[in-house]
């Protein structure tokens, strides 16, 4: 009986022995299976991780190098706007800003009526029309990269602008700097460069320097006639009281005391710089953005006749100074344009743009269109994303140069009548803001700007569309004529024929007529290489010095003269008092004809 129970007792004690031994068995299998798997999970995790890491570097690489890509003209625009446009800091603190520096009125022309420039959408638009017929080269990769713009961005960083000086900067780096690259490669491609008529580099520096505006104000005021013709005192007023558009208006004739031209150092022309000559395209003029703010430019710009509403008138409304201290602005740029025989124009301060236009009937009135290309871009998120672009600060200064390129210059008429109908107001912008009660300065009316909405021709936008749907790179671009637009005065000139028009300017109208017996001796230079184009403009380099002084001392001529060989016989046929007789002749007969304006 004993034995039996034992041999249970040892039975179950086996069982157990065997069960705990399946059990721990089992235990070890789960703990090599977890092993296994969490060994599994790794393995994955790491082969995650490594595939993670070789996805970032395929991306940081692939990012690297499109940010080093040039960019397609659209993406240029959109970059720069988000990146730089919109990064414009103005100092807030009043007493760390330039006033600038105290000025003595000066007479400047000013017009007698600025109205505004309705057509300048629609001629801006047309523009970029060209463009839109060229989709193979708005496709290209052909401008700054993202590399070179983030550049940029941190030459701008914590530089608030609070002069003109530094609002000038802030220009050249965001705006003009691009604007000159993308005209450079429109350049270079030779069905944009006649489709746009660009003749020549454009350069958005001003050249003069220190030295030349003090020779050219000395002779400026210098003036054959003093000796004979008494100078007449200046007939201006000065308006009583605070509020008061002071000085008054005084007639420019051509008998009276030459005015001088009056340059500031915030103004500059941008030029075409072409054979080696230096001619002005448009005016710019930069006003620091806390001097001319945007509540005084959206209450100053109106249609104002100055004889009426601004000179020697009393006002004490924020609406009232606004438009005598924008008067003011534009007169100065205005005086400038005229001085410097251009017809375009802008005033920027950094935040806003106004940009101008004298007709070519009327050089009376200047018009004007402001732009806040931060508000406009803006505005217009819902539209076509390429029509956005064109209202970005690039965009609208980039097309505006395009369309000043194309027009013609100034006639020697349309300066007539600028010298003959346009009177003098005695003013400085600075005299006028100071006088801006401080506490309407300080709290100004909130400004109504409303940013104009732009609608493309319909017609034009779905060919836009169907142009990019077969759009192929390397295709020939088609030309087309174009016209300015349709202003107030109807301009319409063909680019190409604008741009020679330019150029001919700079050089002299029409043939060179030999009025002097030398004249019927030309036919000895007619196997010279000097000769004229068929349309009859002279492309004869300038004489030497020692032939310029043979004509005034009737010595041997210089052989040296490229033009030796035109002047006939050994010596000059005339001598100086007979050359300034026929030079006189000609210019009373046409000043323009024959003539080169030297800029």
């Amino acid at each position: 009986m004993e034995e039996t129970i034992a041999e249970l007792r040892r039975q179950i004690e086996e069982q157990q022995r065997l069960r705990e031994a399946a059990e721990r068995r089992e235990e070890e299998e789960r703990k090599a299976r977890e092993e296994a798997e969490r060994r599994e999970e790794e393995e994955r995790q790491a082969r995650e991780e490594a595939e993670r890491r070789e996805e970032e570097e395929r991306q940081a690489r692939e990012d690297a190098e499109r940010r080093v890509q040039p960019n397609s003209l659209f993406r240029l625009l959109d970059r720069c706007h988000n990146s730089l446009s919109q990064a414009i800091r103005v100092e807030p603190d009043a007493t760390l800003t330039t006033q600038g520096d105290a000025a003595d009125p000066v007479n400047r022309l000013y017009p007698k009526h600025i109205i505004p420039w309705r057509a300048f959408p629609q001629q801006q638009e047309q523009i970029w029309d060209k463009f839109d017929r060229n989709d193979a080269f708005t496709m290209r990769p052909l401008f700054p990269s993202d590399t070179q713009i983030d550049y940029v961005v941190t030459n701008i960083q914590n530089r608030p602008i609070y002069s003109e000086a530094s609002l000038r900067n802030f220009e050249r780096d965001t705006v003009d700097n691009f604007v000159e690259k993308v005209i450079e490669v429109l350049r270079d491609d030779e069905p944009l460069r006649d489709e746009f008529g660009i003749q020549g580099r454009v350069t958005f520096y001003d050249r003069a320097n220190p030295s030349e505006t003090s020779l050219e104000n000395s002779l400026e005021q210098m003036n054959p006639e003093d000796a004979r013709t008494p100078q007449r005192p200046a007939n201006t007023r000065r308006g009583r009281g605070r509020g008061r558009g002071r000085g008054a208006a005084r007639r420019q004739t051509r008998d009276g005391t030459a005015r001088r031209r009056n340059r500031r150092a915030d103004q500059f022309c941008v030029h075409l710089v072409a054979d080696e000559r230096q001619i002005p395209v448009y005016a710019v003029e930069f006003k620091a953005p806390h001097k001319v703010t945007i509540p005084e430019l959206v209450a100053g710009l109106h249609p104002i006749d100055l004889d009426r509403d601004v000179i020697d008138q009393e006002g004490d409304t924020f609406e009232f100074y606004a438009t005598r201290l924008v008067a003011a602005v534009v007169t100065q740029i205005f005086s400038y344009m005229i001085d410097s025989g251009v017809r375009y124009g802008y005033i920027c301060t950094g935040e806003a743009f106004v940009f101008l236009h004298i007709p070519k009937d009327d050089p009376t009135i200047i018009q004007y269109f402001l732009c806040i290309p931060n508000q406009d871009a803006q505005a217009d998120v819902q539209a076509d994303d390429e029509v956005r672009l064109h209202r970005t600060a690039i965009g609208q200064v980039l097309s505006f140069t395009l369309q000043a390129l194309a027009v013609e210059p100034p006639t020697q008429k349309w300066h007539d009548m600028a010298h003959d109908q346009l009177t003098t107001w005695k003013v400085e912008y600075l005299d006028v803001l100071r006088e801006i009660p401080e506490t309407l300065r300080k709290d100004p009316p909130a400004s109504n700007y409303r940013p104009s909405h732009w609608k493309p021709d319909r017609k034009i936008h779905h060919t836009r569309a169907r142009a990019r749907a077969r759009c192929q790179p390397g295709a020939a671009t088609p030309k087309h004529s174009s016209t300015e637009g349709s202003g107030s005065d109807q301009e319409s000139h063909s680019p190409s024929a604008a741009a020679a028009s330019r150029i001919r300017s700079s050089r002299g109208q029409g043939n060179h007529r030999q009025s002097t017996r030398g004249g019927e001796r030309t036919r000895a230079g007619r196997d010279h290489k000097q000769t004229s184009r068929q349309d009859g403009n002279s492309t004869r380099p300038y004489c030497t010095m020692a032939c310029i002084r043979g004509l005034a001392n009737r010595e041997p001529l210089d052989k040296s003269c490229p033009n030796w060989k035109l002047h006939g016989g050994p010596r000059h046929s005339i001598g100086p008092q007979e050359f300034t007789r026929q030079l006189h002749r000609q210019l009373a007969r046409d000043r323009e004809l024959g003539f080169e304006q030297l800029h």
